[in-house]
């Protein structure tokens, strides 16, 4: 197998905004860098088949925003489409301006031809570089220092992965970090850009594996390490990203034979009348501003019931609602990579796993477009998620059905 990797910087050099939460101080522009964001480019190739992941760092990416980059890469590298990822690392410090949808009024000015300029230049050194290399991977399991921020004593994905690329002289030419937790340590009213909890351990790996990863969240959309801060600062965010950088590092590595890739590309449309969802829609937008207003309301409650607030009045004013689901299924042989367009609840990427049985499967999330959340029918009314999410109780799990039998 041949493989290249490369890293770009894409803080912008003028005025921006951080996306992710929404309150008055975040309509406000950032107020500096705590840490660069970059784009990870990571180019495999076997028998003439090449596939790219771009890891970039920013809350979401919609396809509308990244339709371009991706044509561009497709030309530039001679790659059919459906074997670009490029995906979030869902940091919620970021600057905002790759997604549709924003809680933020203002994109920050020119980001996505500026994103998409640096990445597209970035991937022109991809070829030249590609080198020979044999992959091996880190599988471990990471508890204590996240888990579902529902009730931590419920099921959630706790498997983490590192997929190293290494050539004959035993240099480390690429790299792939999947854990899957919120990357939101950082306290909701923070102005100073960073790349929080995805890119703090992504950073600390990187001396030890040899290269800066391609680093991506799973199903992770009921995940976070709320249960177990001891804070909401830059130091908690250093304590929680060794904390789980430590338990990386107690692994080892073995072998696992790549083939070339083959991909598949699975399409649910969803359309439905949401009319019929009005009442309950205004009973929890009445709850939601109650809590707003009650002044023994935690900080924590406050800062979701701002967000409830927001989506469910956007629901009200939406009469039907249609939108696409597209999952793609990228198969290495000994490893089988699933895209999934938005925020899924973690016993729904544990199920996608499920499906390829034996074999071993890594879910992307965040990547390729942002579709909100998708919530397991069982956790509905217990998060913020359950009042945001685009599909009714139980329709993920119907997707998710029609998907398996589609395998």
């Amino acid at each position: 197998m041949k493989v290249s990797s490369t890293k770009v910087d894409i803080a912008p050099s003028g005025v921006f905004y951080l996306d992710g939460y929404l309150n008055d101080v975040r309509q406000l522009p950032g107020a500096g860098i705590h840490d660069e964001p970059y784009a990870i480019l990571l180019l495999l190739e076997e028998s003439g088949q090449r596939a790219l992941f771009v890891g970039i760092d920013v809350c979401q990416v919609s396809l509308s925003r990244t339709r371009k980059m991706r044509s561009l890469l497709s030309s530039l590298l001679g790659i059919r489409d459906e074997f670009i990822v490029i995906s979030a690392v869902h940091s919620h410090s970021c600057p905002n301006g790759l997604r549709d949808g924003s809680s933020i009024s203002h994109d920050t000015p020119g980001y996505e031809e500026f994103v998409t300029g640096l990445v597209v230049q970035a991937a022109s050194r991809l070829p030249e570089m590609l080198a020979e290399a044999k992959p091996e991977i880190l599988a471990t399991r990471i508890r204590g220092w996240y888990s579902n921020r529902n009730d931590k004593d419920k099921p959630f994905d706790d498997q983490a992965f590192i997929v190293r690329f290494v050539a004959d002289d035993g240099s480390t030419v690429g790299t792939m970090q999947n854990f899957n937790c919120h990357s939101t340590v950082v306290r909701p009213f923070n102005r100073l850009m960073t790349s929080d909890l995805q890119g703090s351990v992504r950073a600390l790996l990187t001396p030890w594996v040899g290269i800066t990863p391609y680093a991506f969240t799973g199903a992770s959309g009921d995940l976070g390490n709320r249960q177990f801060r001891r804070g909401d600062g830059f130091a908690e965010l250093q304590r929680t990203a060794v904390g789980i950088s430590a338990e990386f590092m107690k692994g080892s590595f073995e072998p696992v034979e790549l083939g070339a890739p083959t991909v598949r590309e699975f399409t649910h449309n969803v359309d439905y009348d949401n009319g019929q969802y009005f009442t309950r829609y205004q009973e929890l937008l009445e709850k939601a501003k109650q809590t707003l207003a009650d002044d023994s309301s935690t900080a924590t409650e406050k800062k979701l019931a701002r967000t409830e607030v927001r989506r469910l009045s956007e629901k009200l004013e939406i009469d039907r609602v249609q939108f696409p689901i597209v999952i793609r299924v990228i198969d290495f042989g000994g490893l089988v990579f699933v895209t999934f367009p938005g925020e899924l609840g973690s016993v729904l990427g544990m199920r996608i796993k499920s499906m390829f049985h034996s074999r071993r499967c890594l879910v992307i999330g965040y990547a390729n477009d942002a579709q909100g959340y998708f919530v397991p029918s069982e956790d509905y009314g217990l998060g913020y998620e359950s009042f945001v999410t685009k599909l009714p109780r139980g329709g993920i799990e119907s997707v998710l059905d029609e998907f398996e039998e589609w395998l």
